[in-house]
C-alpha cells in the first residue's frame, strides 16, 4: 500500500507521462438511481510501459464500472485500471467560493449595523412605557406627558417591528449563504479521487484519452403537470425529470441523457422454486411453501427513436431502457437536488368522466382517461393537477397493472351531489327462522348533476362476498349495475343531463346459523 502511494505521490509531481491530468467531464447518462459520467483528458506518452494518473474523477465511483479508452488509431495498449481515492491530488479552485464569503461578509456586518439599531430602539421603547419617566412628570404638565409619550412610543415600536423584521430577513440570508458555502467547501475538500492507468505506447505519442465510470450518489426522479381547460378538450401533459447530483465536481455545459434504467436493481431474471403442497402431520418439523413471486415492473420498449418538437430531447426506446436525450447542455452543480428538466410537453387525447364510491365518500371526482398511454414512456411519478388555469392539487400517476385505459385523477367536482343512505322500509332488524337468522339489507343512492353540461358518471358499490356455504345471499337486486361475482364490486354507468336526477337501490339479504353469530366475519 505505501508503495502504491509513493508511485501516486510521483505521478502527481513528475513531468512525463506521470503528470496530473485533469479529466473535462463532457457527457451524463443519469439513471433513476445512478449516473455514468464520461469525461477526456490530453496525454503524453513515453515509449515502453508508463502509468497516468487522470483526476477530477467524481466521488463513489464503481471500480467495476471504469473504462479507460484511446481509440482505434493508435498503437496504445492498456495494461489496468485502478481507482484511487486518497490522494492528495491538486484540485481545481472553486471559482463560486470567494463570491460566496464575500456576500457573508457582508450581510454580517449589516446585520451588525441594523442590530445596534434594534437595541436603541428597544431601549427607547422601555423608556417611553415608563420605566424612567418619573423626572419628566415630575417637571411637565402630566397631558403633555401623556402625548409626548403616545406619539413617540408609537413611533418607536414601529421602528423595532421595522428593525426586527429586516434583522430576521439578514438571518435568513446568513443562514442560506452559509448553507452554500458549507457544501461549496465539502465538494472541494472531498474531490481526492483519481484513477491510474497502466498503459505501453509503441512508441512517444500525444492523444486524448476517454474515461466513463458511474457513481452511486445521482439520479432523477419523473414527474408531471397535467392540464385541463374544460372535459371537451385535449389534456395537457408535460413530462419532468427532478436531477439530483453529489457527486463532488459540477456537470458544467454537459450533454445529458436521462435514462428509464436502474442498476442498482440488478439485471438478473429470477427463478421459480418447486412449489411443494403437503399436508401438516404428527412427526413433521416444518411446512413446505411456495416462494413468493416478485413482481417485476419491466419497462415496455417498442422500437422507436422520436424527437418531440415541443421539447428539447429525443425519445430513444430502441434499446432495453428508454432514453431521453437532451438536445441543450445543461449545468447542474454538485450537492443539489430539485434541479428540473422538461422532458416532453405535448397535448394527448383524452376522455373525461367522473367517478365515486358514495359508500366511502360522498365526493365525485374527475378522471381523464387515457388510451395510447404506452406511447409516452410514463414512469411512475407524482403529478400536479391545474384546471382551466387554476391549482387544483397532487395526485400520482402509475402505469403498474394497468392494461387498456390509463385513468389519471383530477381532482373533485363539487357541482356533483351524491348521497348513500339506509332504506329503513326495506331494512330489517335480524329475524329467526328455526335454526337461521335472516336480515334485509337496503340502500339508496341520489345522483344529482348541477353542472351546466351532461356528464359520465360511474358509480362503484358493492354486494358482500361469501365464503362459507353456511352462510346465503338472497334477493340481491341493484337497479342494472355490473355484477362481479368474485369481488362483489358493483358499477353503475350513468350519463346524466344537466339538473338531471337519478336514484339508485341496492338491497339484499343474508340468513346464517344463529349459533354461529358471534363467529361471522365481516357484518
Amino acid at each position: 500500500m505505501k508503495l502504491q502511494k509513493l508511485a501516486l505521490l510521483v505521478a502527481l509531481v513528475s513531468g512525463s507521462a506521470f503528470a496530473n491530468n485533469n479529466v473535462t467531464l463532457d457527457k451524463v447518462t443519469l439513471f433513476l438511481k445512478g449516473a455514468e459520467l464520461q469525461g477526456q483528458a490530453e496525454v503524453t506518452l513515453a515509449k515502453g510501459e508508463s502509468e497516468i494518473v487522470l483526476t477530477g474523477i467524481a466521488n463513489g465511483v464503481n471500480p467495476d464500472s471504469i473504462t479507460v479508452g484511446f481509440g482505434t488509431d493508435n498503437n496504445v495498449k492498456i495494461l489496468s485500471t485502478s481507482l484511487q481515492n486518497d490522494t492528495e491530488a491538486n484540485k481545481p479552485e472553486n471559482s463560486d467560493l470567494q463570491p460566496l464569503l464575500t456576500q457573508l461578509k457582508q450581510l454580517q456586518q449589516k446585520y451588525t449595523s441594523i442590530n445596534i439599531q434594534y437595541q436603541a430602539a428597544s431601549e427607547t421603547v422601555v423608556l417611553l412605557q415608563g420605566n424612567r419617566l418619573e423626572g419628566l412628570i415630575k417637571t411637565t404638565d402630566m397631558q403633555n406627558a401623556v402625548n409626548f409619550i403616545k406619539t413617540n412610543l408609537v413611533s418607536a415600536l414601529n421602528e423595532q417591528y421595522t428593525l426586527q423584521t429586516e434583522l430576521d430577513n439578514l438571518k435568513q440570508q446568513i443562514d442560506d449563504c452559509q448553507q452554500k458555502i458549507d457544501q461549496q467547501q465539502t465538494a472541494t475538500h472531498s474531490l481526492n479521487n483519481a484513477i491510474t492507468v497502466k498503459v505501453y505506447a509503441d512508441n512517444d505519442i500525444t492523444l486524448p484519452v476517454v474515461v466513463s465510470y458511474v457513481i452511486t450518489d445521482a439520479g432523477w426522479q419523473p414527474s408531471y403537470d397535467v392540464r385541463v381547460t374544460d372535459i371537451n378538450s385535449p389534456l395537457q401533459l408535460t413530462y419532468k425529470a427532478n436531477v439530483y447530483q453529489k457527486s463532488g465536481i459540477d456537470w458544467q455545459n454537459v450533454n445529458f441523457s436521462l435514462s428509464t434504467a436502474n442498476p442498482s436493481e440488478g439485471i438478473t431474471a429470477p427463478i421459480l422454486s418447486p412449489w411443494h403442497i403437503d399436508m401438516y402431520t404428527s412427526g413433521k418439523s416444518s411446512f413446505f411453501f411456495s416462494k413468493s413471486e416478485k413482481d417485476y415492473d419491466g419497462i415496455s420498449a417498442k422500437i422507436s427513436k422520436s424527437v418531440n418538437p415541443a421539447s428539447n430531447t429525443w425519445i430513444n426506446a430502441s434499446g432495453i431502457d428508454t432514453r431521453f436525450e437532451v438536445k441543450l447542455p445543461y449545468t447542474i452543480k454538485t450537492h443539489t437536488q430539485d434541479n428540473v428538466l422538461i422532458l416532453q410537453d405535448q397535448q394527448v387525447e383524452a376522455k373525461y368522466h367522473y367517478i365515486s364510491t358514495p359508500k366511502l365518500d360522498s365526493n365525485v371526482y374527475l378522471q381523464a382517461q387515457i388510451t395510447d398511454w404506452d406511447k409516452l414512456s410514463l414512469l411512475p411519478g407524482k403529478s400536479t393537477v391545474f384546471f382551466n388555469g387554476n391549482y387544483i392539487g397532487e395526485s400520482y400517476i402509475t402505469t403498474n397493472g394497468v392494461k387498456d385505459t390509463l385513468n389519471l385523477s383530477l381532482g373533485r367536482d363539487k357541482n356533483i351531489f351524491i348521497t348513500r343512505k339506509r332504506n329503513l322500509n326495506e331494512t330489517s332488524k335480524p329475524t329467526f327462522f328455526g335454526d337461521d337468522i335472516s336480515q334485509k339489507y337496503a340502500y339508496t343512492i341520489d345522483v344529482k348533476n348541477s353542472k351546466s353540461l351532461p356528464i359520465d358518471l360511474v358509480i362503484y358499490d358493492q354486494l358482500p362476498v361469501i365464503h362459507n356455504k353456511a352462510i346465503t345471499l338472497e334477493d340481491a337486486k341493484y337497479d342494472g349495475a355490473d355484477f362481479n361475482k368474485e369481488t362483489g364490486l358493483l358499477t353503475w354507468k350513468l350519463s346524466l343531463q344537466p339538473s338531471e336526477v337519478k336514484n339508485l337501490n341496492l338491497r339484499f339479504k343474508l340468513t346464517y346459523p344463529k349459533d354461529e353469530e358471534n363467529y361471522i366475519i365481516g357484518l
